[in-house]
């Protein structure tokens, strides 16, 4: 069955040792209507990395970019060049499940909540190290997320992000410099919307073995100036800070 084509959109900078397989996962995917946007992103790519007998696959589409938009500005320039009705996000080190479309495309157009179809579909995620070796590490997710449910602690991935295009062109992610995704995820949510999750391993996504006590710190901090920027009052800043450090123990306990 098919739903409609799906673009999904890799913002590429600097990711040479990792493009290739992340394209080839999303390549290997068994929904087969697609095509994969990957933006250079600072003309970083060695374009010969996806090349096979001199030649890009079929499905994949390289969009360049001489100035270096941030990992924000590549997706929204992917969505711009894109022509599928729905819109999927994947970080260029980031790899997918083979059924990850597929059960993701079925639960956009079947699964409804008081009649209301989800404005996003995500799913759980496992963790890879550096080289791509499992971290026997899985952090899940919930079947329906609220806004309120949502500042709680952000349990939304980007790579594994699904959506309809009309959206996505109407909801850019912000030119801000701190979470721009999960800021966007709760402008998405704000206004009565739900995202709809699939609790199952559909991305491996990879985490830097480095600096762990500093990146966490980092974004913390990032996370309050996410709940500045959509005007969440000081004591509601407080409370939801409490809850994103209580959650984030328990995510990477």
């Amino acid at each position: 069955m098919s739903f409609g084509k799906v673009s999904v959109i890799i913002p590429c900078y600097n990711n040479n040792f990792t493009i290739r397989e992340t394209v080839d996962s999303i390549l290997a995917q068994t929904y087969k209507n697609l095509e994969v946007i990957v933006v250079d992103n600072g003309m970083t790519l060695d374009k010969n990395l996806l090349m096979t007998d001199g030649r890009l696959p079929d499905r994949v589409v390289v969009v360049e970019s001489e100035k270096q938009l941030g990992a924000y500005g590549g997706r929204n320039l992917g969505v711009i060049h894109a022509t599928g009705r729905y819109i999927a996000f994947c970080d260029a080190d980031d790899l997918w499940n083979e059924e990850k479309l597929a059960m993701q495309l079925a639960v956009m157009t079947r699964f409804r909540v008081k009649g209301k179809t989800p404005v996003l579909i995500f799913t759980g995620r496992e963790l890879i190290n550096e080289n791509g070796e499992p971290l026997d590490k899985y952090i899940g997710c919930q079947k329906v997320v609220s806004y309120k449910r949502l500042l709680r602690t952000n349990q939304i991935s980007c790579s594994s992000v699904l959506m309809e295009r009309k959206t996505a062109l109407a909801n850019p992610f912000p030119d801000v410099d701190f979470h721009e995704d999960y800021a966007l995820w709760l402008r998405l949510l704000s206004n009565g919307n739900y995202a709809a999750g699939i609790n199952r391993p559909l991305i491996s996504y990879r985490v830097s073995t480095k600096s762990k006590s500093g990146n966490k710190i980092k974004s913390a901090i990032m996370t309050y100036k996410v709940y500045k920027y959509i005007g969440l009052n000081p004591i509601d800043r407080m409370y939801y800070m409490f809850t994103y450090t209580v959650n984030g123990i328990k995510k990477y306990a």
